[in-house]
């Protein structure tokens, strides 16, 4: 028929989902400047780089029970009045504290590992 869209639906679908994308990254936003909006440990303000923190360090714990992940938690926290358990960390210092339970920028957490010396290259000292 004559101005009748071929794929209606495909066309809904992604109106849909840039409008699910756009209310994400408001809330991700809300969220992440009630929090302060930078690395607590770093001072890392570039959002892209920035990740909510269970303080507690158990937050795959918190979200089964919970039963929301990745961008779903940012409602959730909203709701939820914005709880005093969590914490902005940097992606960089997020993983620290997971892998090493803390984070290298913290005065005197200075993880030193030992290397072997590969290829005849000395192994840095202190």
């Amino acid at each position: 028929m004559k101005g009748e869209k071929k794929y209606p639906e495909e066309e809904s679908k992604k109106r849909r989902s840039e409008g699910n994308r756009a209310r994400n990254i408001k809330y991700r936003l809300t969220v992440l400047e009630h929090y302060g909006g930078k690395c607590i440990c770093c001072s890392e303000s570039i959002y892209e780089f920035l990740a909510m923190d269970h303080i507690d360090g158990k937050g795959d714990e918190h979200r089964n029970k919970i039963k929301k992940r990745g961008g779903n938690m940012y409602p959730w926290i909203i709701k939820n009045n914005f709880p005093n358990t969590l914490q902005i960390l940097c992606h960089n210092c997020n993983m620290a504290k997971g892998f090493y339970g803390y984070c290298p920028h913290k005065k005197g957490s200075f993880l030193c590992v030992d290397f072997a010396p590969h290829n005849n290259v000395e192994t840095p000292t202190k």
